[in-house]
């Protein structure tokens, strides 16, 4: 009888992966070590080491950044564009703007273009931006095209854009149709049909990477399919998707460009139901793993989320998380430029990893430095079912930080955390301030492996008065992904002035949208579903380029909706305008609930930690190494306040608080760490 729930997780270090017994009501979590040469192999190893048939899970939900990965290291298929006659360069030339970054470096190259201009062709075929078919589509050569770009060129995969799609997907739904008739192995995406949104280029863009990935993405997932399926796996798969919903495996490899940001959106998702479940309002929620730290912002109970995002210079048109992504984890490399200290962004990711893991890695990381200065208890890494050894750190630290810079051990340590701090609290702040929003008015939530090691030193940096750190920290983005729920996202353009014609209109807009997604969500599941809806419209004032996303009830009047954006936009940008708005486009979201756990499940009892002992570790506060006690976060009490400093480990994580800190933990067991000069600022 299926009684399981299993969600596993990716990183560049480890994998994570938590279960959940529907029966008992009982979460069970382990880690192991990443497969980059193969992660499928370590996804089905893991479905091994559950102790339990496979053929008792009823649903496996997975987050991966495969799929992101392989447009940042060009690991994606050979694709070919297919455009109307004379619109073949909109992909190279996009909006020939440089990013800020680099706007006045006049030597800047910029990254390889994806698709080769040869592999373009343009069509003949014509629709107006009011949807009106000017030229017909020309069939044949649609055809011929596919023929020069598959058999002639060896593309795996074609991106369909026309203009003026997001008015009429007429031609895109007929020219895919054309290409999947003469070649049923060739994957096909269209602009129009992944994201119905007008601007040419973006749209072209969100095609060519959905399809550079889609060949890729299907392949992984047939894979861990078939391995977990040989070991007797009958259940229902699903993947996060980027804005924090499961989507099937079929819809996955339909539109791979949705679980672009799977891994971190798991993370952010088990943030928001955290925030929800105990009344925090305003959470800054930071994910640290071994590679990569990953922010996101919830305000007044909903996520930051955004409708484009960049990969790259590559922008895509899809509902995400409003990310702020940073190359600094565990693994992240210190070294020297110019006789200056840098941290990351390259990481020792698995292998070879940390000098102090043992697994051949020379160069000195962060968690090497956290090593030498007491952060990380070497006797209990990982339960103790991983070994951890000092005097590597100590040679990586001395060899590759000491010895260059004519610095002793302990100030070299502290220094890769000063470096690493300051860094990821400029980005964060800038992330805050440019939103108008003051930290101090946040709790931050730290999670993932390193999450509870640098969120004590962040909120010092940040000034911040509450850390919190959730049970199950290191797997805490697989545990967000067991409790969200089944979600789908559909848009349509409509670029209408707000008045009452409009909203008038948008009612039926809005009911066909919903009717059409239902329809889809369905066919994909396998099963009739009954969704929730909830409606965004994305408004802009007349003249603006930008839009922000505004619920939208059905039978709103234009006074109520537009009194609605005008506030948002005072909230967001601190002002307002008087002028006439536009709803640009609408969006349906789609929520199957499911049965997940809750903050108050129980979690199974790991290996047996070190009871209260001696321990000795920088303290930040004080700016010296001292002597503390070392307590294993099982045994904390319930609603009692520990000064610091002290260092609390669990299986997967490590948390130092500093003398300027206190740490109680609630009835859930979510640890807050709180700063002693503004204990009381959340609560003014």
């Amino acid at each position: 009888m299926s009684r399981y729930k299993l969600a596993i997780d990716i990183g560049g270090t480890f994998i994570d992966v938590v279960v959940f017994d529907l029966q008992n009501r009982l979460l069970t979590a382990f880690k192991l070590p990443t497969t980059p040469h193969d992660p499928a192999e370590g996804v089905v190893a893991a479905v091994g080491r559950l102790g339990f048939p496979p053929a008792n899970i009823s649903d496996f939900v997975h987050g991966t950044t495969l799929g992101l990965n392989a447009i940042l290291e060009r690991k994606g298929a050979k694709v070919g564009i297919i455009t109307n006659a004379g619109f073949r360069d909109i992909f190279e030339i996009g909006r020939g703007a440089v990013d800020f970054a680099h706007m006045y470096q006049f030597d800047l190259e910029p990254p390889p273009q994806i698709v080769e201009r040869r592999h373009i062709i343009g069509v003949d075929g014509r629709m107006n931006f009011e949807g009106t078919e000017v030229t017909p589509l020309d069939r044949d050569a649609v055809v011929a095209a596919a023929r020069a770009l598959h058999e002639e060129a060896g593309c795996e995969a074609i991106a369909v854009s026309f203009l003026h799609a997001y008015a009429n997907t007429a031609h895109e739904h007929e020219a895919v149709a054309l290409i999947r008739e003469a070649y049923p192995a060739l994957e096909v995406s269209a602009g129009a049909l992944l994201a119905n949104e007008y601007r040419e280029y973006e749209r072209t863009s969100t095609a060519v990477l959905d399809a550079y990935i889609k060949p890729v993405l299907k392949n992984y997932l047939g894979r861990v399919s078939s391995g977990m399926e040989r070991q007797g796996f009958a259940g229902q798969k699903f993947v996060m998707n980027s804005s924090g919903g499961a989507l099937t495996f079929d819809l996955a490899e339909a539109e791979p460009i949705a679980t672009v940001f799977s891994g971190p959106a798991g993370g952010v998702s088990g943030a928001l139901h955290v925030a929800r479940e105990t009344g925090r309002r305003n959470v800054l929620s930071v994910d640290v793993g071994g590679t990569s730290l990953d922010a996101c912002l919830i305000v007044d109970g909903e996520p930051m989320d955004v409708f484009e995002a960049r990969i790259e210079n590559f922008p895509i048109l899809q509902p995400i998380f409003d990310l702020r992504t940073l190359g600094a984890g565990g693994g992240s490399i210190a070294w020297i430029d110019n006789a200056l200290l840098r941290v990351g962004p390259e990481s020792a990711g698995a292998v070879p990893g940390p000098a102090c893991y043992g697994r051949g890695g020379t160069r000195a990381t962060v968690t090497d430095a956290a090593v030498v200065l007491g952060y990380i208890d070497t006797g209990n890494f990982m339960g103790g079912a991983m070994n951890v050894a000092h005097d590597r750190a100590v040679t990586a630290l001395e060899e590759t930080i000491c010895a260059p810079l004519g610095i002793p051990l302990e100030e070299a340590a502290r220094s890769v955390f000063d470096v690493l701090i300051s860094r990821t609290a400029s980005s964060i702040k800038e992330m805050m301030l440019e939103r108008g929003l003051d930290p101090g008015e946040f709790s931050m939530l730290g999670f993932g492996g390193c999450g509870p090691l640098l969120g004590p030193m962040l909120q010092n940096e940040l000034e911040m008065p509450e850390l919190v750190i959730p049970p199950l920290p290191s797997v805490f983005s697989a545990w967000g992904m067991l409790a969200s729920d089944l979600s789908f996202s559909d848009s349509v353009s409509v670029l209408e002035t707000i008045d009452a014609g409009t909203m008038s209109r948008l009612d039926a807009t809005a009911e066909a949208l919903a009717g059409r997604s239902t329809a889809a969500l369905a066919e994909k599941v396998g099963r009739p579903v009954e969704p929730a809806v909830t409606y965004f419209a994305r408004v802009r004032f007349t003249g603006q380029e930008h839009t922000l996303s505004i619920p939208y009830e059905r039978r709103d009047t234009a006074a109520d909706f537009l009194a609605r954006f005008s506030q948002t936009h005072q909230d967001r940008f601190g002002h307002t305008f008087g002028s006439d708005a536009e709803i640009v486009s609408l969006m349906v979201k789609l929520i199957v609930v499911t049965e997940k756990p809750d903050l108050s499940t129980r979690i199974a009892q790991g290996a047996h930690l070190a009871p209260t002992a001696p321990h000795r570790l920088f303290d930040q506060a004080s700016g010296a190494m001292v002597d503390c006690e070392k307590i294993s976060r099982d045994t904390l009490e319930p609603l009692r306040t520990y000064p610091g400093p002290m260092l609390v480990i669990d299986e997967g994580s490590s948390l130092a608080i500093h003398g300027n800190q206190t740490l109680s933990v609630d009835e859930y067991g979510m640890i807050s760490v709180r700063r002693r000069d503004s204990a009381s600022a959340l609560e003014a």
